[in-house]
């Protein structure tokens, strides 16, 4: 019986994530078991009944609590996962929204562009271009950090749908412009969970002076 322990602590921690609703048609489903249970076990001599549960009792409320768990479960990842990255491309469009604006205020050109091999953080650096010698020396003026797993580039997508380049890899060159977003005419940042298949861009084009946040799970972009 002590062997049950272990499982049953997992699997009450796991229930703080259930709604309400899934407790009470467990709740419901035991009381109709027990019911059954004593129902069957009038014929035995009352006597020598004990209070408390059954071990068959306890295995089938731990069996249907396991199983609602982990539909649950799955259900709960995908759901912080798209959370995850619909966030970031919006974190993402805000930050370059403002260092655009930075640059137009000081007059001032900046580049955005991942360093080395870090693809967590996009560095601002206070430069003439985005050349690897222009930046190298030179103190970020300012930086964004998203949370691991998710990373500045994208595999298995098809990225031609975006106009531009790869502003994390390649750089992005904010140039003060009057009445204008400093921005580069067109270009996108191109966010993924890991290896999953959800994914998050930020995307420039050349008839809309506005950064435009995306995200995509499945075959098609959306915007947010």
């Amino acid at each position: 019986m002590f062997t049950f322990v272990p499982a049953l602590i997992y699997i009450m921690n796991w229930t703080k994530a259930v709604n309400g609703f899934v407790l009470l048609l467990i709740l419901v489903q035991f009381e109709v078991f027990e019911g059954l249970m004593r129902g069957d076990c009038n014929m035995m001599n009352r006597s020598s009944r004990k209070s408390g549960y059954t071990l068959v009792e306890v295995l089938v409320v731990v069996t249907i609590m396991g199983v609602l768990s982990s539909m649950g479960v799955a259900g709960l990842r995908n759901a912080v996962i798209n959370s995850r990255m619909k966030d970031c491309a919006l974190n993402t469009a805000a930050f370059l929204e403002r260092i655009a604006n930075e640059a137009n205020r000081m007059s001032k050109r900046l580049c955005a562009k991942m360093a080395g091999d870090n693809e967590q953080t996009l560095y601002v650096y206070m430069a003439n271009d985005c050349n690897a010698g222009s930046i190298e020396n030179v103190d970020p003026f300012d930086s964004l950090t998203i949370e691991a797993p998710a990373r500045f580039s994208c595999d298995n997508v098809d990225l031609t749908v975006f106009e531009g380049t790869d502003w994390a890899s390649d750089g992005a060159l904010f140039i003060p412009r009057i009445g204008l977003s400093a921005a580069p005419v067109k270009g996108y940042v191109c966010m993924q969970y890991g290896n999953s298949d959800v994914y998050g861009a930020v995307e420039k084009t050349r008839n809309n002076n506005m950064l435009i946040p995306q995200w995509r799970t499945g075959s098609y972009w959306n915007k947010l």
